[in-house]
């Protein structure tokens, strides 16, 4: 059996395909850049206990978060996924993998190209609400979705 730390959960799925592109155009402050930042500047899907289906308060989210890319045509999308502390911090990490992959997989289906994402899954280690171990809080069973 392997051990691993939870401050050492976060994982990366997919990098940015374009990277170098990416920078590039960022430093140079286009047009691109103004308008990303219209708008919030992160969403949240909330997911039920030990699942990564997207539920239907979930899929208007997304389609909030493709026309948010349409309109300013970020750099990048970064989808992270989190769970609460029910559970084992491997399973944990691997169910806020299938969220994030669940929410990766809606985006592109929306017409956002592939190689606008990272997508990170870091298990239970990044809660939004602070709890004890074992506890079932909703608001820590998320995918965030921010943009640059």
């Amino acid at each position: 059996m392997s051990y691993v730390s939870r401050s050492s959960l976060t994982i990366s799925l997919f990098g940015i395909l374009s990277c170098s592109t990416a920078f590039a155009q960022s430093a140079t402050g286009t047009p691109q850049d103004a308008a990303a930042s219209k708008g919030p500047s992160s969403l949240s899907i909330y997911f039920d206990t030990g699942s990564s289906a997207i539920r239907s308060d979930g899929t208007r989210v997304l389609d909030q978060a493709s026309r948010l890319y349409n309109d300013g045509k970020p750099i990048v999308m970064i989808v992270k996924g989190m769970s609460d502390t029910t559970g084992p911090a491997e399973g944990n990490l691997l169910l806020s993998q299938s969220r994030a992959d669940a929410v990766l997989v809606a985006l592109i289906s929306r017409g956002i190209p592939a190689d606008r994402f990272q997508v990170l899954a870091t298990g239970e280690t990044e809660p939004a609400i602070a709890t004890a171990q074992g506890v079932a809080e909703q608001r820590n069973r998320r995918v965030e979705i921010t943009w640059r």
